[in-house]
């Protein structure tokens, strides 16, 4: 090689960067950092869990399979060292930063054979250069899309408004005004943990992490059952399917569970392949059992697996009474009760309630203003999109609206999991032929079944379903091969069009909702994130003003607006889930001057109004009496305005 060959690349490749700091880094520099802090929390994950992987006494496992469980457990590592800081009261950058260098510690000696682990499966991907595209475009422009600010209603009402007042206190609390502070948060933990190291943009960035590793479990064991050809294309399908990708760029907590779900149900099966009349080793069952009780940690619906595993141990504990079956199932049972514990007693110490919201009915004093009545109401707008018509008339049309009106299952923000469904769904009949030669693909459509009958009968929303994405697309992949071989010419020809024509559809819908959100935008660079925020919500121009202008001490009364994040200042929400503190203290006050002194009893200094959410949300707020009603308006009236936004209203009390 010739120096001036040399130079001429070298300039070429300053050349190359200023042209990128010119265009990309527009769009790409509000990501540079969460990506830093991404690929760290990758290497941090997958060392110290190999080390703890490496002491389950798993059998007949690669160093590249290795590596994912590794990385897999680690993710569970970081939640509950999130949590085990929340307790302590240890919610700090600091901490934060010490938790992640101890697990790099911990994980150091493994990362260079995680790494070297990686080689066998490179290999196999450059062997497939189309399929590789396949996936990786899509989920990149996922990964892209997380560099828009969080906007998502539940993002906003909890998954990060939740960390963001236990930062501020330090702590794990039962913060005011927000119900879903008593569910199982393992996805806020790592939330928490992103929020510490101060960005949001890397929460999201870590449910893109948990589609990846849902995937690479797939590829690392489903190629184990299953023809290289099947596995690839069942990758196509998770990475196209339109859910899954407009889920993995929010901080919607399916994509963890999906994660989790995924490993616990591929490593029961492979337990079960390995070890098929019970008992040991149970490395594989010890691992499935740990990968429920973290999906069972994030959110409660994950019980349907911990139930399904449970049930098939138990049957088999039934049949065969030996006494390895009845430790199998103990132990199974121990390790899922041990890791949802944590959250079990933080309830109980908070609301005297372990599995709020349920059994509300025996658990009636839960320290939440909530009664009875209230409860139902919430469990009834989870299902308001059940059985319209009866349960066996919904179970006759199921096939019909999953394939041809999903948007029946959810609305508002729900339908982000309502989208993409039509191929997972469609060549299921196909996954069950393959399912009936193969032992383990019978046990992932045993478990899909059970997984979905229970979706069915509680009448939840779609967003639901999810978590068995992977497992679908791996059934049906299968399927799809064995019909492969059975067809020739035009045949094949057709039926390859129409599942390319449905996958280039799910990608639309993909570009389809992020345009209607105005993501490009952002993502382009044509756009701040403030600008795109105040767009997005009419309480952020109020909140931005907070957060320059609210002193040490003030504490915000929020008018008509669930969503808290980005109010960096102390605050109460509205909320539709239990009564108000302003519809309360405006009816039960003789005269406005005394509705004013309650509030600044209770410690409020500031009232944020948005007019225009109040009006959406409407009675759900509350009523107020006729007394009430002049109450209010008189407070109204008697308001300093500190700033008007484009959307809502400061004042001073």
């Amino acid at each position: 090689m010739s120096r001036a060959a040399a130079a001429f690349a070298l300039l070429t490749a300053c050349l190359g960067a200023l042209s990128a700091a010119d265009s990309l880094w527009v769009a790409l520099r509000p990501g540079f950092v969460p990506f830093v802090l991404l690929t760290l929390t990758i290497l941090l994950a997958a060392g110290s869990g190999r080390v703890l992987a490496g002491r389950l006494g798993l059998t007949d496992i690669s160093e590249s399979q290795k590596t994912l469980v590794g990385a897999t457990l680690g993710m569970g590592l970081l939640a509950l060292g999130g949590f085990f800081l929340g307790v302590i009261g240890l919610f700090k950058p600091w901490a934060a930063s010490g938790l992640l260098a101890a697990l790099w510690l911990i994980g150091y000696k493994e990362l260079k054979p995680a790494l070297e682990s990686l080689a066998p499966d490179r290999t196999l991907l450059t062997e497939r250069p189309f399929a590789v595209m396949a996936v990786a475009l899509p989920l990149l422009a996922a990964l892209w899309m997380c560099l828009v600010p969080p906007h998502q209603y539940d993002s906003l009402v909890y998954h990060l408004a939740l960390p963001q007042a236990y930062i501020r206190a330090g702590r794990l609390f039962a913060p005011e005004g927000i119900v879903y502070a008593h569910f199982p948060q393992n996805g806020e933990m790592l939330f928490s943990l992103a929020l510490l190291m101060g960005s949001d943009i890397l929460a999201q960035m870590y449910m893109w992490l948990s589609t990846v590793f849902a995937i690479w479990w797939v590829f690392a064991l489903g190629r184990r059952e299953a023809p290289m050809n099947a596995v690839a294309l069942a990758a196509i399908f998770i990475a196209t399917q339109a859910a899954v990708l407009l889920m993995s760029s929010t901080t919607y907590v399916e994509p963890l569970v999906m994660l989790w779900i995924t490993a616990a149900a591929l490593s029961y099966e492979r337990w079960r392949q390995l070890v098929p009349r019970g008992g040991g080793p149970r490395g594989w069952l010890v691992l499935a059992a740990i990968f429920t009780g973290l999906a069972l940690g994030t959110k409660y619906y994950a019980g349907i697996g911990a139930a399904a595993f449970g049930l098939r141990l138990l049957w088999a504990w039934a049949f065969d009474r030996r006494k390895d079956r009845a430790v199998d199932l103990l132990l199974f049972t121990g390790i899922v009760s041990a890791l949802f514990a944590p959250w079990l007693i933080k309830n109980w110490v908070f609301v005297r309630n372990p599995v709020f919201p349920f059994l509300y009915k025996w658990f009636a004093n839960t320290g939440t203003g909530w009664n009875a009545e209230l409860a139902a109401g919430y469990f009834s707008v989870l299902t308001e999109y059940g059985h319209v018509g009866g349960f066996f008339h919904s179970l006759i049309t199921l096939p019909i609206l999953l394939l041809r009106n999903p948007l029946r299952f959810g609305g508002g923000m729900d339908v982000l999991g309502d989208l993409g469904w039509d191929i997972l769904l469609w060549l299921l009949p196909l996954g069950a032929w393959a399912a009936s030669k193969n032992k383990s693909l019978r046990g992932l459509l045993l478990f899909c079944f059970l997984w979905g009958a229970a979706w069915f009968s509680s009448g939840v929303v779609l967003r639901f379903l999810t978590v068995l994405v992977p497992l679908l697309a791996l059934l049906g992949a299968c399927g799809l091969v064995a019909l492969w071989k059975e067809l020739d010419g035009w045949a094949r020809v057709v039926l390859g069009g129409s599942l390319t024509a449905m996958t280039l559809a799910h990608l639309f819908l993909f570009v389809f909702v992020h345009a209607t959100f105005g993501s490009g935008s952002t993502a382009f660079g044509l756009e701040t994130r403030e600008q795109f925020l105040t767009r997005r919500l009419d309480y952020y121009s109020c909140a931005d003003w907070l957060r320059s202008n609210a002193v040490q001490n003030d504490k915000v009364l929020v008018i008509g607006e669930q969503r808290g994040y980005y109010l960096s200042v102390a605050h109460l929400p509205s909320t539709v889930h239990m009564p108000n503190l302003f519809v309360r203290r405006a009816n039960e006050s003789v005269d406005t001057a005394v509705l004013l002194s309650s509030l600044r009893a209770d410690g409020f200094t500031r009232v944020m109004i948005v007019p225009r959410e109040a009006a959406r949300l409407g009675s759900g707020l509350g009523s107020l009496t006729p007394v009430g009603a002049v109450n209010w308006k008189g407070l109204e009236d008697s308001l300093k305005t500190d700033f008007a936004g484009r959307g809502c209203v400061v004042g001073h009390l």
